[in-house]
């Protein structure tokens, strides 16, 4: 999924909105598709749910997440859906 996006096509931090899918990896914003290792599902105001190795959890973009932050995809817009 981290690679069906094309590069011009990627969200970065700063354009995240609920319900879009962040990814991260080693790299950051310069991590390449394979390098991609953990996602989830941004909710708004810095916050984010993904698993984790203590089942799902609700966390803070921030600290180790914000600087393996890759970039995000929306495909609700992509489906032509809204969330709201």
């Amino acid at each position: 999924m981290s690679g069906e996006v094309s590069g011009t096509k990627r969200l970065p931090f700063a354009k995240l909105q609920p319900a879009d899918v962040v990814f991260f990896g080693a790299h950051g914003p310069a991590s390449k598709p394979a390098e991609v290792d953990h996602m989830g599902i941004y909710l708004g105001n810095g916050w984010f749910i993904h698993s984790s190795g203590y089942g799902v959890a609700v966390a803070q973009l921030s600290g180790w997440y914000r600087t393996h932050f890759a970039w995000a995809r929306r495909p609700l817009a992509e489906a032509a859906l809204s969330t709201g």
